[in-house]
């Protein structure tokens, strides 16, 4: 019984992980329901894009917001460079304001419930039709990690 017990608790455990994982390697990635872009930038289709989940109150995620700058400077040709923020508009502009990608506001959090972003620094690395190429943690996504995922498409 004991035994049972066990290995109920550990199917339990395991499938509440299955049912957070929101995102599939591969697989077309939810739509972007940004409630307000909030920056003349805006995501052209037909490209990849990588997506930064973002919050003013977290170092990490703040520390991010310069890879994604300069992300934005080398590759804005060819790559969408997007920070999403849940949270005040004036806070997220005042922390956004001299970097040159697209900001969009999810106030209602739909866009971050839809992606299971949980936790923040989050990225997602999406290809030209939409599919996940990567996502996770972003705090160590630098240049050599994206072009090694762009590669892999």
């Amino acid at each position: 019984m004991k035994k049972f017990v066990i290995l109920l608790g550990m199917v339990l455990l395991m499938s509440n992980t299955l049912l957070a994982q929101k995102l599939i390697i591969g697989v077309k990635a939810p739509d972007l329901k940004i409630k307000e872009w909030i920056t003349d930038q805006q995501p052209n289709s037909g490209k990849p894009t990588l997506i930064e989940f973002f919050f003013s109150r977290s170092e990490p995620s703040c520390r991010r917001l310069t890879v994604m700058d300069s992300f934005a400077k080398k590759y804005g040709d060819s790559l969408n460079v997007i920070v999403i923020a849940c949270e005040p508009k004036e806070r997220v502009l005042k922390a956004t304001e001299k970097y040159i990608f697209a900001v969009g506001l999810d106030t209602d959090n739909k866009t971050f419930s839809a992606y299971g972003a949980e936790f923040v620094p989050f990225g997602v690395l999406l290809d030209d039709k939409n599919k996940v190429l990567w996502f996770g943690n972003s705090s160590k996504f630098g240049d050599q990690e994206l072009q090694a995922a762009l590669s892999r498409k």
